[in-house]
């Protein structure tokens, strides 16, 4: 497995333990509702805590990556394309909250035909937009990432110049040293001066 996969999976966990919880605060605004329906979700506060940390971790391999890419520019690592960045993750995740409440109804013992309606519906639509949105969250650390290495490197290619330390006084004449030119205060014509 790829790190880029890697890392899409990572924020697509988080993002769909996030979206189910969202999911069913839409759909089931009751907190007794999804027990009625049969399931329980006493598993997703650890599921969505462990899920943001890996896509904490994930958000730092794409910022990483996109650094490592812009300090080597003929490096063999490519950014992600708009399948890659957006639909993937997108419908990757979709398909991922289908088979999670699947795996809730099979392991509750409820018929799969109460997945059918409003929640199927809801909940598709929610996560294939919290999905493309972590594909674009991921994306954006990985330009940043490149534009804060092309900046690093720009800067090891051409250091700051140290500048001579100047002389003083300065090696070309000032006005003072050019008589056409002085600025000096002159006193009383010599013939003007009375005793």
């Amino acid at each position: 497995m790829s790190n880029c996969v890697a890392r899409g999976l990572a924020v697509a966990a988080a993002g769909l333990f996030a979206g189910h919880i969202v999911v069913y605060r839409i759909v089931a605004p009751d907190a007794s509702q999804p027990a009625s329906l049969g399931v329980s979700h006493a598993y997703l506060p650890l599921a969505l805590a462990v899920g943001l940390l890996a896509a904490v971790v994930a958000g730092g391999g794409a910022f990483l990556l996109g650094y490592r890419r812009g300090t080597a520019p003929g490096s063999c690592h490519r950014r992600p394309g708009l399948i890659g960045t957006l639909l993937l993750p997108a419908v990757a995740q979709a398909a991922a909250f289908v088979a999670l409440e699947v795996l809730e109804r099979a392991l509750a013992g409820v018929p799969i035909g109460s997945l059918v309606g409003p929640l199927l519906s809801v909940g598709v639509a929610l996560q294939l937009v919290v999905g493309a949105a972590g594909g674009l969250l991921l994306a954006g650390l990985d330009r940043a990432g490149e534009l804060t290495g092309r900046a690093v490197a720009a800067r090891r290619r051409h250091p700051r110049r140290e500048t001579e330390s100047h002389r003083w006084p300065p090696a070309t004449p000032g006005p003072l040293a050019s008589p056409r030119r002085s600025l000096v205060i002159r006193g009383p014509p010599a013939g003007s001066v009375r005793h």
